[in-house]
């Protein structure tokens, strides 16, 4: 019984020592994101993602979500016996819970360490747009209105080219869409050297149906190196999706940098899919910013959407309509909570500060000159 002792549960306190040095190192990193870009970002990253990669990418399911599911139900076994010992008055029980909770403590505070060390820091690296050397300066009303119509235009003239289903809407085989967003990284990398081009495919979740509850497109997971996406989602965004966890993979945290990569990669392409879900992407967000700043010129451009365009999102707001629900709330607070606390000051909002990098790519292609 020496292992449930009491002094020897307190003396695995000390371990939780960990998450203040980390978060001592966290706070470093914010202060020095050239540091992080260049050391971290660029050199022990790649070198722990490529590793953990290797043994990751070769299986046909998601290792973590195998992982998760394995670990939460252990989690509540182990809780449920160390409860019913409790109730039951057992001699040893009150020790035994107690070196159970000091365990998930210590787990907890461990995990904390190796999401940092094993990808958190990119929060703290170089922006995108620095990184692109793009214009920055703010831009008005009129510039987010022509950005808006050329997406619109990109959006309406896609929107034929697609394959349809027999409902009329947009429709893509996710296993093409996985082959082509790796692709698509690979041919980016050639035009732009500095992103590595050597991604795994995108692995579809199979608890989808409940990601779809949770209102969650995808997930990044640092300890298997895995860039996941919900399968359930109607192909409207799923190729843009697709490729914003895999930024996610290749080191651009923020979710800005995430889908604004994504986009560039998708826009590139020479897959019509990956072009129209990343061009409707950037219209949706654009257009909420419009909408905003003058709701008679959202109404404007939105008049001249293409039937297919407009066909399309009345597919996807049904689809999120049919999952509204106060989980979903809960896990969006859940996620905002989580961006926030890694220098995401706007949270789930963060999504859409990718329009500030559409506006400055498209002044960088002479689109307001």
């Amino acid at each position: 019984m020496r292992e449930y002792s009491l002094p020897r549960q307190l003396a695995r306190l000390p371990q939780l020592l960990v998450l203040p040095l980390t978060f001592l190192l966290t706070n470093a990193a914010k202060k020095a994101p050239s540091v992080v870009e260049g050391l971290y970002s660029n050199g022990l990253y790649p070198m722990i993602r490529d590793a953990v990669s290797k043994l990751t990418r070769a299986l046909p399911f998601s290792a973590a979500e195998t992982v998760f599911l394995g670990a939460a139900l252990t989690l509540c076994v182990l809780f449920i016996i160390h409860a019913v010992r409790l109730f039951s008055f057992k001699r040893d029980a009150l020790i035994r819970m107690l070196s159970f909770l000091i365990s998930v403590a210590v787990t907890f505070a461990y995990l904390v360490s190796a999401f940092y060390l094993m990808w958190g820091l990119n929060y703290h690296r170089m922006g995108l747009a620095e990184k692109l050397d793009l214009p920055d300066r703010e831009y008005s009303t009129e510039e987010l209105y022509a950005l808006c119509v050329k997406l619109s235009q990109e959006a309406n003239a896609e929107a034929e080219l697609v394959t349809r289903g027999g409902n009329g809407v947009f429709s893509e085989d996710f296993s093409d869409i996985r082959q082509d967003v790796q692709e698509a990284f690979g041919d980016f990398s050639k035009l732009h050297p500095s992103f590595c081009g050597d991604v795994p495919q995108v692995k579809g979740l199979a608890s989808s149906e409940l990601f779809s509850a949770l209102g969650i497109t995808g997930i990044f997971v640092f300890l298997t190196e895995e860039p996941n996406v919900n399968t359930n989602e109607p192909s409207l965004f799923l190729a843009h999706s697709a490729a914003h966890e895999t930024a996610h993979y290749l080191g651009y945290a923020a979710e800005e940098d995430a889908n604004f990569l994504g986009y560039l990669v998708c826009e590139a392409s020479n897959s019509h899919a990956l072009k129209y879900s990343a061009a409707m992407h950037a219209l949706v967000h654009c257009m909420s910013a419009l909408y905003k700043a003058d709701p008679d010129a959202y109404d404007e451009i939105s008049g001249t959407y293409a039937e297919a365009v407009l066909r399309d999102l009345k597919d996807y707001s049904a689809h999120c309509d049919k999952y509204e629900s106060e989980l979903r709330k809960s896990a969006q607070e859940l996620n905002d909570g989580y961006l926030k606390a890694n220098d995401q000051e706007k949270g789930v909002d963060s999504y859409e500060e990718d329009v500030a990098l559409y506006l400055r790519i498209f002044d960088s292609r002479g689109l307001f000159s």
